[in-house]
Formats: structure tokens, sequence, C-alpha cells
């Protein structure tokens, strides 16, 4: 063989060997295993309108922006979502809503959580997914108007305070008209009330420049009052949904008895309203009713479909990783359930929550439905 044409195919396999084995480890860095939490400090920042949501399965699709692909998505088991600086569910917001979300390939044994589409990116499960009123004011920064053209429906601002590194973070226009929803103090107002110096929080929507990467005003909070009223309704209608869905979490170990029985570690997930922590740990001498969970969290039927467990050790661990509550517990079982196992979720009720029975199409009712469940099914 010609020693040129050696060298080139050797050179070849080397550099091929050194790709497949960077993108190995990238991807060994980035995709989380089944008993771990994604590293904070690699998701990837991807923000566009949400067009599409399986609120039951916490699945959807963002429209990226710029007019982008469809980015097709999943939220992790421990995955967060913030609507009006609060904790939410995926029902909770809009479609059309403008999101910013930070994306984890799929964990281990999950690729086809998202089928595979042309053009869809590989980071599509969501550890964090946020309103812009959310995802502005949680890192401290706002917007001060320059001014607003009525007539040309055209709100100039420029931002303040601490700037994001992800999203936008200098003078912008947006586009603005009657359909805006105008926030004033705990009430509705009109457009003439928004004035220049004035410093607000927006939520964002499509706009016909989208391509441009334009946005078009949705709401906007001029002052303090209004922007808290707003995180309090939704923090009220959060608190209720978990106190009827209970608390999630998922199996860290478990211990078998010899005849019967387990303690079984749980560490809770986090984002929540810190009350629904206040409860569980308030309830620790009287235990918590323990349902199976799937990866979308959801449960068979857990108003009958579980089991107590006697609080044996209550630990909070200091600076959680992102998605953990820090609490960690275990528990004493007398009977277990199938689904307590290491890397499964669960859900948890003290006492003082009441019991609800969940809608029928919330619950997993067979096997068939269990297997189907665990695969997006796209438009």
């Amino acid at each position: 063989m010609n020693r040129n044409i050696h060298q080139r195919i050797v050179a070849i396999f080397v550099l091929s060997f050194v790709v497949s084995y960077v993108d190995a480890q990238d991807k060994k860095v980035t995709a989380p295993k089944v008993i771990e939490f994604a590293p904070a400090d690699k998701g990837v920042y991807l923000s566009g309108e949400l067009v599409i949501v399986d609120a039951i399965n916490r699945r959807g699709a963002l429209r990226l922006d710029g007019d982008g692909p469809m980015h097709y998505f999943a939220m992790l088991p421990y995955g967060m979502i913030g609507y009006h600086g609060a904790p939410a569910e995926l029902r909770d917001v809009p479609l059309g809503t403008h999101l910013h979300g930070y994306f984890h390939l799929p964990p281990t044994g999950e690729e086809a959580t998202i089928p595979p589409i042309q053009r869809s990116k590989a980071h599509n499960h969501a550890i964090t997914l946020e309103d812009d009123f959310t995802y502005y004011q949680r890192r401290g920064q706002a917007w001060k108007i320059a001014s607003i053209d009525l007539k040309k429906g055209k709100l100039h601002v420029a931002p303040t305070g601490k700037l994001v590194k992800d999203g936008i973070n200098g003078k912008h226009t947006f586009d603005i008209d009657p359909i805006a929803r105008i926030w004033k103090g705990r009430r509705l107002s009109d457009l003439e009330v928004v004035a220049a110096d004035q410093s607000v929080q927006v939520n964002l929507t499509w706009a016909p420049g989208a391509v441009n990467k334009e946005f078009s005003v949705a709401d906007i909070w001029l002052d303090d009052e209004s922007r808290k009223f707003a995180t309090e309704l939704q923090r009220r209608w959060h608190v209720r949904y978990q106190q009827q869905h209970w608390l999630s979490g998922w199996v860290d170990h478990v211990e078998h008895f010899d005849f019967g029985g387990a303690i079984v570690t749980i560490t809770l997930f986090g984002g929540m309203d810190k009350s629904l922590y206040e409860d569980m740990k308030a309830g620790r001498e009287t235990g918590y009713w323990v349902a199976a969970a799937e990866k979308t969290l959801r449960t068979w039927f857990h108003r009958a479909d579980r089991k107590v467990g006697r609080v044996v050790e209550w630990k909070e661990i200091e600076n959680p990783p992102l998605g953990s509550s820090g609490i960690q517990m275990r528990l004493k079982f007398t009977e277990v359930l199938e689904g307590y196992r290491p890397g499964r979720c669960v859900r948890l009720k003290c006492e003082r929550w009441p019991f609800v029975t969940m809608p029928f199409d919330e619950r997993i009712k067979s096997l068939e439905e269990q297997k189907r469940s665990a695969t997006m099914i796209l438009p």
C-alpha cells in the first residue's frame, strides 16, 4: 500500500476515534443517570413559544425563537416549571407563552421518550422551564420603559438590575397593542397607563416579525403590587394541585426485611412552595402515604394503591443539587409496593392534606397504557 495513503487512513481512524471519544465523554457528563440529578451547569439554554402541551405526561413542544423548528421536550421527573413567579405545572401555562428552559440529554435508558424527528435537538429533557416574568425576575432583571408609541404599536425598553446571561439583556423593542393585558395593582387597566420610566415585567408571545426574533407583549405588570398579586394567585393554585396529587420524589435505596417490609430511602424533588415541605416536616410523627409513580409523575390509583411509611430518619441536605429539595427520609413499611425500587418515582401525602380521587384520564390503568405513556406521541 502506498505509504501516504496508509498514513491518511491511520490519521482518519485516529481522528474518528478522538471525535467519538469526546462525544461519548460529553454525553457521559450531560446525560444524567437513573438516580442522579443533572448537573446544573451542563444544561443547554433554549427559548421559544409553547405550542404543544401534553399536560398529563409533562411533555410539550416549543417553537424556537426566530420562527425556528419545533423542539419537542419532556420534563425530567424533578424538572421545575415557573409561571408568574411561582411554581407551576405545564397545565398552568397557556399556549403561546414565551418560555425559557435549560435542557439535558435524555437520562440513560430513556432515549426513546422523545422519538427522533427531523431537525430535532438531542437535548430534549428540561430541568427548568419558565415564562419571561419568572425567568427575568428570579435573576434580578427588570425592564425600564424608554418610550411607547401607541400609533405604531411599539414599546421601547432597556434592561435594569442584574443582567441575565441567556435571553434578552440589551435594549429591545416589543410589539404592543390593545390585546395586551395591562396589570396595575390588583386589576386590569388600559394601554394608556403605560408610560416612560416605569419599571415593569412582561410576558411575551409570537409576533409577525418572529423570524427576526421580534415579540409581542402578552402581559405587562406595571408595579410591585400587580407582580406580587400574580405570584400569589399562582402560588395558591400550585399548593392546591400538589396537595391533591401529592409531593413527588424518587427512591434512592431499599433495605428489605427477611419476612416482608422494608426501609425505603426517598428524596423529595425541589421547586415546590415552602409551605408544602413545612407540612411534610410537621407530619413526621404520623408518617406518609406513599404511592408508586411513573417518570411522568402519574400514579395508578394513589387513593387506594399506596402504603403507609413511618419516618425512621429525616435529613435536610444543605445546598442540594438543582431539582432536589434537599429533604431525604428513611421510611419503614410493613408492606411494600412493586414500584418501591431504586430510581423509581413516588408521590407522598401527609396526614393534613385531604384525600382526592384523581380524574380517570390522569391515572395509569393498565400495563399497555404504562408502556404507551413512556413515549411521546408527536402530532
